[in-house]
């Protein structure tokens, strides 16, 4: 059997200077070796629990999409299912725990519109979610194994038009489906709450606990935010601030939206700004961040680099340790990769997500932390 990626940087782990030779820039914190899942193709890491990835294997070099995949210790399982078919056939996997994925894919059979889909380790397992009202396609974001959360597209009541995005919760025993509410997205789930956002006439940040009622995240003086993960005892996301950056400036232009990492303990008063002012890997500064993930005393998420911008290297991959300290892990990436988003982090810190070429050629990653 051809030794997965994942397994082989395993078993290598007692060759460490080897590892250190090839992962760049030292770190003064946790240094990482990045596994690439898709040498021979694109794709992105969506989701990381137990030390294995899930996301997508994408068939051209830039590509946003593809054939749901999870990568185990084994090598890649392609899950993309047998109803999807059609030249608009596509899938991935957004989060998973244990052996049940949750993700989307759609096909000739949906009409070319996402659906909300969930897998037990296998393509032959999967199923399409039910959702509870009439729609326009949606997606399953992520799952503990008790419940599943997700967004769905709403239609008017007529059935004709398309209205707004509802949040919805599956409970994993029964299969039954439960609308949090329109103007609303879910985006992570844990030990029974539920993360993501509300229209307040903007993006706000929010947490629920099962039923339509929720909390307000949103900090004092934010413009937008978002819940993006929790733990079941955080939660992570970002708030977006519209700060005064010159006292005088041409035609009104004196305002400059900065969006900073967040993480929250349950109330809007709890939030704590993140943002990582300057890269521990090079001293450059990061503009802007947010938190994707978190798992244990690990965050993962995402930080800009303004100088950069209109390039894939913008984007730069960080993780936070249980002392909010950011380890960028653009330092780590193997030879020609310029960019990189962390996406979501498991308990151990192996954190996944998505690594990018100058060229825009994306490939599936999972850093592995050596410790």
């Amino acid at each position: 059997m051809k030794t997965s990626p994942i397994a082989s940087i395993r078993t290598s782990l007692v060759l460490p200077l080897l590892g250190l030779a090839l992962m760049g820039a030292a770190s003064a914190q946790t240094r990482y070796i990045a596994v690439d899942l898709t040498p021979n193709a694109s794709g992105s890491a969506q989701a990381a629990s137990g030390g294995q990835a899930a996301g997508y294997t994408g068939s051209v070099p830039n590509a946003f999409t593809g054939r749901a995949t999870l990568w185990t210790g084994e090598g890649a399982v392609d899950l993309h299912p047998s109803f999807l078919d059609g030249i608009q056939a596509r899938s991935t996997v957004n989060g998973f725990a244990g052996d049940l994925q949750v993700g989307s894919g759609a096909g000739t059979s949906t009409g070319g519109r996402n659906v909300p889909i969930a897998w037990r380790d296998t393509a032959a397992s999967a199923v399409a979610l039910g959702i509870p009202f009439t729609h326009a396609g949606g997606q399953a974001n992520a799952t503990d194994g008790v419940q599943i959360v997700g967004t769905v597209l709403g239609l008017d009541r007529d059935g004709t038009t398309i209205g707004t995005n509802h949040a919805v919760l599956w409970d994993v025993a029964t299969g039954v489906a439960m609308d949090l509410g329109a103007d609303a997205s879910l985006f992570d789930v844990a030990a029974g709450q539920q993360v993501g956002m509300v229209n307040k006439g903007g993006a706000a940040a929010a947490l629920w606990r099962g039923s339509k009622s929720y909390t307000l995240l949103h900090p004092k003086g934010a413009v937008v935010s978002s819940a993006n993960g929790t733990d079941g005892l955080r939660q992570v996301g970002y708030a977006g601030f519209d700060i005064r950056v010159r006292v005088e400036a041409a035609k009104g232009n004196k305002d400059k939206r900065f969006n900073y990492a967040y993480v929250w303990s349950g109330s809007a008063a709890s939030g704590v700004n993140i943002h990582p002012y300057v890269s521990n890997a090079d001293g450059r500064i990061l503009e802007g961040s947010w938190a994707m993930k978190v798992a244990g005393p690990w965050i993962a998420g995402i930080a800009s680099d303004p100088t950069r911008t209109g390039t894939p290297a913008f984007y730069r991959a960080i993780v936070w340790n249980a002392a909010f300290e950011a380890v960028d892990l653009s330092a780590f990436l193997p030879a020609g990769f310029i960019g990189s988003q962390a996406l979501s982090v498991d308990a151990d810190g192996n954190v996944a997500g998505v690594m990018t070429k100058a060229d825009g050629t994306r490939h599936a990653v999972l850093w592995m932390p050596v410790l």
